[in-house]
Protein backbone atom coordinates (compact mmCIF):
# COMPACT_ATOMS: atom_id res chain seq x y z
CA UNK A 1 0.00 0.00 0.00
CA UNK A 2 1.06 3.41 -1.09
CA UNK A 3 0.21 5.62 1.94
CA UNK A 4 0.51 8.72 -0.18
CA UNK A 5 -1.73 7.31 -2.68
CA UNK A 6 -3.92 6.40 0.02
CA UNK A 7 -3.99 10.28 1.48
CA UNK A 8 -5.23 11.49 -2.07
CA UNK A 9 -7.75 8.90 -2.79
CA UNK A 10 -9.12 9.89 0.96
CA UNK A 11 -9.00 13.53 0.08
CA UNK A 12 -10.74 13.05 -3.41
CA UNK A 13 -13.43 11.01 -1.91
CA UNK A 14 -14.15 12.98 1.06
CA UNK A 15 -14.52 16.09 -1.63
CA UNK A 16 -16.17 14.41 -4.09
CA UNK A 17 -18.61 11.64 -1.29
CA UNK A 18 -21.56 14.68 -1.53
CA UNK A 19 -21.72 16.07 -4.84
CA UNK A 20 -23.57 13.16 -6.81
CA UNK A 21 -27.05 11.91 -5.62
CA UNK A 22 -26.44 9.29 -3.02
CA UNK A 23 -24.27 11.62 -1.28
CA UNK A 24 -26.50 14.35 -1.06
CA UNK A 25 -29.58 12.25 -0.30
CA UNK A 26 -26.99 10.87 2.49
CA UNK A 27 -26.05 14.56 3.83
CA UNK A 28 -29.57 15.76 4.04
CA UNK A 29 -30.77 12.13 5.69
CA UNK A 30 -27.93 12.78 8.13
CA UNK A 31 -28.41 15.68 9.03
CA UNK A 32 -32.65 15.56 8.69
CA UNK A 33 -32.44 13.04 11.08
CA UNK A 34 -30.41 14.32 13.43
CA UNK A 35 -31.92 17.96 13.83
CA UNK A 36 -35.79 16.31 13.68
CA UNK A 37 -34.24 14.01 17.12
CA UNK A 38 -33.05 17.28 18.45
CA UNK A 39 -36.23 19.11 17.89
CA UNK A 40 -38.19 16.41 19.07
CA UNK A 41 -36.31 16.43 22.48
CA UNK A 42 -35.75 20.55 22.70
CA UNK A 43 -39.57 21.55 22.15
CA UNK A 44 -40.99 20.77 25.02
CA UNK A 45 -37.91 21.93 27.18
CA UNK A 46 -38.20 25.15 25.22
CA UNK A 47 -42.26 24.89 26.24
CA UNK A 48 -41.86 23.95 30.01
CA UNK A 49 -39.37 26.66 30.12
CA UNK A 50 -41.28 29.39 28.68
CA UNK A 51 -44.33 28.24 31.38
CA UNK A 52 -42.25 28.37 34.02
CA UNK A 53 -40.54 31.85 33.42
CA UNK A 54 -44.17 33.09 32.56
CA UNK A 55 -45.64 31.65 36.27
CA UNK A 56 -42.65 32.76 37.98
CA UNK A 57 -41.26 36.53 36.26
CA UNK A 58 -40.45 38.02 39.62
CA UNK A 59 -37.94 35.43 40.38
CA UNK A 60 -34.15 35.58 39.38
CA UNK A 61 -32.76 33.37 36.52
CA UNK A 62 -31.38 31.27 38.52
CA UNK A 63 -33.92 29.52 40.50
CA UNK A 64 -36.17 29.64 37.44
CA UNK A 65 -33.52 27.67 35.97
CA UNK A 66 -33.09 25.53 38.73
CA UNK A 67 -36.71 24.63 38.57
CA UNK A 68 -36.95 23.47 35.39
CA UNK A 69 -34.20 21.28 35.31
CA UNK A 70 -35.61 19.37 38.80
CA UNK A 71 -38.92 19.73 36.84
CA UNK A 72 -36.94 17.73 33.87
CA UNK A 73 -34.95 15.23 36.45
CA UNK A 74 -38.38 13.90 37.80
CA UNK A 75 -40.12 13.18 34.64
CA UNK A 76 -37.06 11.51 33.12
CA UNK A 77 -35.19 9.72 35.51
CA UNK A 78 -37.93 6.66 35.57
CA UNK A 79 -37.97 6.38 31.90
CA UNK A 80 -33.82 6.71 31.37
CA UNK A 81 -33.56 3.93 33.82
CA UNK A 82 -35.71 1.83 32.60
CA UNK A 83 -33.89 2.04 28.89
CA UNK A 84 -30.85 1.56 30.73
CA UNK A 85 -31.39 -1.43 32.89
CA UNK A 86 -30.65 -5.02 31.79
CA UNK A 87 -33.18 -7.77 31.13
CA UNK A 88 -34.90 -9.47 34.68
CA UNK A 89 -32.99 -12.32 35.62
CA UNK A 90 -35.41 -13.67 38.20
CA UNK A 91 -32.82 -13.16 40.72
CA UNK A 92 -34.27 -10.83 43.13
CA UNK A 93 -30.60 -9.94 44.33
CA UNK A 94 -29.02 -9.74 40.75
CA UNK A 95 -32.16 -7.52 39.71
CA UNK A 96 -31.59 -5.42 42.42
CA UNK A 97 -28.03 -4.85 41.74
CA UNK A 98 -28.83 -4.37 38.07
CA UNK A 99 -31.40 -1.41 39.01
CA UNK A 100 -28.84 0.44 41.43
CA UNK A 101 -26.27 0.24 38.65
CA UNK A 102 -28.94 1.45 36.10
CA UNK A 103 -30.18 4.12 38.54
CA UNK A 104 -26.38 5.25 39.35
CA UNK A 105 -26.12 5.34 35.34
CA UNK A 106 -29.36 7.53 34.65
CA UNK A 107 -28.04 9.90 37.10
CA UNK A 108 -24.74 10.41 35.67
CA UNK A 109 -26.44 11.05 32.11
CA UNK A 110 -29.42 13.26 33.74
CA UNK A 111 -27.72 15.14 36.59
CA UNK A 112 -23.59 15.44 36.24
CA UNK A 113 -24.22 15.90 32.40
CA UNK A 114 -26.27 17.63 30.55
CA UNK A 115 -29.49 16.14 30.21
CA UNK A 116 -31.09 17.26 27.55
CA UNK A 117 -27.61 16.19 25.06
CA UNK A 118 -27.59 13.17 27.01
CA UNK A 119 -30.87 12.36 25.52
CA UNK A 120 -30.63 13.38 22.29
CA UNK A 121 -27.23 11.76 21.62
CA UNK A 122 -28.64 8.33 23.31
CA UNK A 123 -31.21 8.82 20.32
CA UNK A 124 -29.01 9.15 17.70
CA UNK A 125 -26.70 6.48 18.91
CA UNK A 126 -29.87 3.76 18.14
CA UNK A 127 -30.35 5.81 14.61
CA UNK A 128 -27.17 6.12 13.90
CA UNK A 129 -26.33 2.91 12.68
CA UNK A 130 -28.30 2.99 9.45
CA UNK A 131 -27.46 6.16 8.51
CA UNK A 132 -24.17 5.03 8.15
CA UNK A 133 -25.33 2.31 6.16
CA UNK A 134 -27.26 4.54 3.77
CA UNK A 135 -23.61 6.85 3.30
CA UNK A 136 -21.21 3.91 2.72
CA UNK A 137 -23.09 1.32 1.27
CA UNK A 138 -21.88 2.49 -2.45
CA UNK A 139 -17.94 2.38 -1.43
CA UNK A 140 -17.29 0.10 -3.94
CA UNK A 141 -20.02 -1.51 -5.82
CA UNK A 142 -20.97 0.38 -7.88
CA UNK A 143 -17.55 1.00 -9.36
CA UNK A 144 -17.12 -2.86 -9.55
CA UNK A 145 -20.23 -3.25 -11.21
CA UNK A 146 -19.51 -0.38 -14.24
CA UNK A 147 -15.57 -1.19 -14.66
CA UNK A 148 -14.38 2.01 -13.51
CA UNK A 149 -12.00 0.08 -11.18
CA UNK A 150 -10.04 -0.63 -13.81
CA UNK A 151 -9.10 2.85 -14.69
CA UNK A 152 -7.42 3.46 -10.99
CA UNK A 153 -5.35 0.02 -10.78
CA UNK A 154 -3.33 1.56 -13.71
CA UNK A 155 -1.83 4.48 -11.23
CA UNK A 156 -2.64 2.79 -8.13
CA UNK A 157 -2.64 -0.50 -5.95
CA UNK A 158 -5.69 -2.00 -4.76
CA UNK A 159 -4.61 -1.96 -0.52
CA UNK A 160 -4.25 1.92 -1.77
CA UNK A 161 -7.93 2.11 -3.53
CA UNK A 162 -9.78 0.67 -0.44
CA UNK A 163 -8.17 1.96 2.45
CA UNK A 164 -7.89 5.83 0.79
CA UNK A 165 -11.85 5.29 0.25
CA UNK A 166 -12.38 3.73 3.33
CA UNK A 167 -10.39 7.02 4.99
CA UNK A 168 -12.67 9.55 3.05
CA UNK A 169 -15.55 8.08 3.53
CA UNK A 170 -14.62 8.15 7.62
CA UNK A 171 -13.66 12.51 7.12
CA UNK A 172 -16.93 12.63 5.89
CA UNK A 173 -18.69 11.22 8.46
CA UNK A 174 -16.81 13.33 10.80
CA UNK A 175 -17.82 16.27 8.62
CA UNK A 176 -21.48 15.87 9.26
CA UNK A 177 -21.38 14.61 12.74
CA UNK A 178 -19.50 17.76 13.22
CA UNK A 179 -21.67 20.19 11.93
CA UNK A 180 -25.22 18.07 13.39
CA UNK A 181 -23.10 18.66 16.71
CA UNK A 182 -22.46 22.53 16.23
CA UNK A 183 -26.15 23.17 15.47
CA UNK A 184 -27.41 21.21 18.45
CA UNK A 185 -25.13 22.99 21.02
CA UNK A 186 -25.18 25.77 19.33
CA UNK A 187 -29.32 25.92 20.03
CA UNK A 188 -29.11 24.66 23.32
CA UNK A 189 -26.71 27.16 24.43
CA UNK A 190 -28.08 30.13 23.03
CA UNK A 191 -31.73 29.30 22.84
CA UNK A 192 -32.02 27.53 26.05
CA UNK A 193 -29.11 28.12 28.15
CA UNK A 194 -30.21 26.35 31.55
CA UNK A 195 -26.42 24.46 31.22
CA UNK A 196 -23.30 25.95 31.74
CA UNK A 197 -21.58 26.38 27.68
CA UNK A 198 -18.81 24.82 29.07
CA UNK A 199 -20.01 21.85 29.86
CA UNK A 200 -22.12 21.71 26.94
CA UNK A 201 -19.17 21.70 24.90
CA UNK A 202 -17.33 19.45 26.31
CA UNK A 203 -20.42 16.74 26.55
CA UNK A 204 -21.10 17.19 22.78
CA UNK A 205 -17.09 16.63 21.78
CA UNK A 206 -17.39 13.45 24.10
CA UNK A 207 -20.56 12.65 22.44
CA UNK A 208 -19.71 12.96 18.93
CA UNK A 209 -16.18 11.13 19.77
CA UNK A 210 -18.63 8.64 20.95
CA UNK A 211 -20.59 8.54 17.61
CA UNK A 212 -17.49 8.28 15.61
CA UNK A 213 -16.31 5.39 17.26
CA UNK A 214 -19.05 3.77 16.83
CA UNK A 215 -19.17 4.44 12.98
CA UNK A 216 -16.25 2.42 12.68
CA UNK A 217 -17.26 -0.84 12.50
CA UNK A 218 -20.61 -0.68 10.75
CA UNK A 219 -18.43 1.65 7.35
CA UNK A 220 -15.96 -1.66 8.01
CA UNK A 221 -19.21 -4.08 7.36
CA UNK A 222 -20.77 -1.99 4.81
CA UNK A 223 -16.78 -1.85 3.35
CA UNK A 224 -16.70 -5.59 3.29
CA UNK A 225 -20.29 -5.78 1.96
CA UNK A 226 -20.24 -3.38 -0.48
CA UNK A 227 -16.42 -5.03 -1.59
CA UNK A 228 -18.46 -8.29 -2.07
CA UNK A 229 -21.54 -7.74 -4.22
CA UNK A 230 -20.95 -5.80 -7.79
CA UNK A 231 -23.86 -4.38 -7.09
CA UNK A 232 -25.42 -0.79 -5.32
CA UNK A 233 -28.81 -1.51 -4.54
CA UNK A 234 -27.99 -5.28 -3.39
CA UNK A 235 -24.99 -3.73 -1.15
CA UNK A 236 -27.11 -1.31 0.21
CA UNK A 237 -29.91 -4.08 0.81
CA UNK A 238 -27.57 -6.67 2.57
CA UNK A 239 -26.14 -4.14 4.69
CA UNK A 240 -29.33 -2.64 5.87
CA UNK A 241 -31.05 -6.18 6.61
CA UNK A 242 -28.03 -6.84 8.74
CA UNK A 243 -27.48 -3.76 10.83
CA UNK A 244 -31.76 -3.74 10.90
CA UNK A 245 -31.98 -7.60 11.49
CA UNK A 246 -29.12 -8.34 14.44
CA UNK A 247 -31.08 -6.09 17.13
CA UNK A 248 -34.54 -7.46 15.93
CA UNK A 249 -33.68 -11.24 15.51
CA UNK A 250 -31.83 -10.86 18.97
CA UNK A 251 -35.31 -9.17 20.68
CA UNK A 252 -37.21 -12.19 19.00
CA UNK A 253 -35.24 -14.99 19.40
CA UNK A 254 -34.47 -14.08 23.54
CA UNK A 255 -38.24 -14.63 24.41
CA UNK A 256 -38.13 -18.22 23.63
CA UNK A 257 -34.33 -18.63 24.71
CA UNK A 258 -32.74 -15.68 26.68
CA UNK A 259 -28.88 -16.39 25.96
CA UNK A 260 -30.13 -15.52 22.07
CA UNK A 261 -29.66 -11.98 23.41
CA UNK A 262 -25.96 -12.21 22.61
CA UNK A 263 -26.95 -12.29 19.02
CA UNK A 264 -26.48 -8.50 19.46
CA UNK A 265 -23.03 -8.34 20.18
CA UNK A 266 -22.07 -9.66 16.66
CA UNK A 267 -22.37 -5.80 15.80
CA UNK A 268 -21.93 -2.99 18.28
CA UNK A 269 -25.44 -2.77 19.10
CA UNK A 270 -24.69 -5.11 22.51
CA UNK A 271 -22.39 -2.24 23.82
CA UNK A 272 -22.92 0.63 22.40
CA UNK A 273 -24.78 2.14 24.99
CA UNK A 274 -21.60 1.83 27.10
CA UNK A 275 -20.15 4.59 25.64
CA UNK A 276 -21.98 6.57 27.80
CA UNK A 277 -21.37 4.83 30.77
CA UNK A 278 -20.69 6.34 33.85
CA UNK A 279 -18.25 3.69 35.08
CA UNK A 280 -14.83 4.35 32.85
CA UNK A 281 -14.22 0.35 32.45
CA UNK A 282 -17.63 0.01 30.81
CA UNK A 283 -16.35 2.67 28.50
CA UNK A 284 -13.34 1.37 27.90
CA UNK A 285 -14.39 -1.90 27.03
CA UNK A 286 -17.34 -0.16 24.79
CA UNK A 287 -13.99 1.54 22.85
CA UNK A 288 -11.93 -1.98 22.64
CA UNK A 289 -15.59 -3.99 21.10
CA UNK A 290 -16.15 -1.23 18.44
CA UNK A 291 -12.17 -0.86 17.33
CA UNK A 292 -11.69 -4.90 17.69
CA UNK A 293 -14.87 -5.45 15.27
CA UNK A 294 -13.74 -2.70 12.68
CA UNK A 295 -11.09 -4.18 12.62
CA UNK A 296 -11.99 -7.81 11.72
CA UNK A 297 -14.36 -5.66 9.10
CA UNK A 298 -12.08 -3.88 7.43
CA UNK A 299 -9.86 -7.05 7.26
CA UNK A 300 -12.22 -9.08 5.94
CA UNK A 301 -13.52 -6.23 3.13
CA UNK A 302 -9.40 -5.99 2.30
CA UNK A 303 -9.41 -9.38 1.76
CA UNK A 304 -12.18 -9.43 -0.25
CA UNK A 305 -11.69 -6.29 -2.70
CA UNK A 306 -7.54 -7.74 -3.26
CA UNK A 307 -9.14 -11.20 -4.68
CA UNK A 308 -12.00 -10.31 -6.09
CA UNK A 309 -12.03 -9.91 -9.84
CA UNK A 310 -12.67 -6.06 -10.87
Amino acid sequence: MDAQKSLLIARYSARYSVRGGVGLVFLLLSLTFGLIVAHTMLSPVEMLTNQVQERNQDRPRDEIRSQVLDRLMSQARGPVSWVLSAPETGDPEVDREQTRRADAWADYLLEDRPAILSAIFMILLFGWPLVVAFGAFDLYAGDISSRQLRYQLLRADRSSIFFGRLLGMMITFALVLLLLGVTIAGYLALKLPLYDAGDVIVWTLYSLMALAIVTLPYVGLCSWISASIGSSFGALTIVSIIIGGVPLLAMIARNTYAPAAYINYALPWGFQTHLFHNEPTQVLLAIGGCVLQALLFFWLGHRTFTRRDL
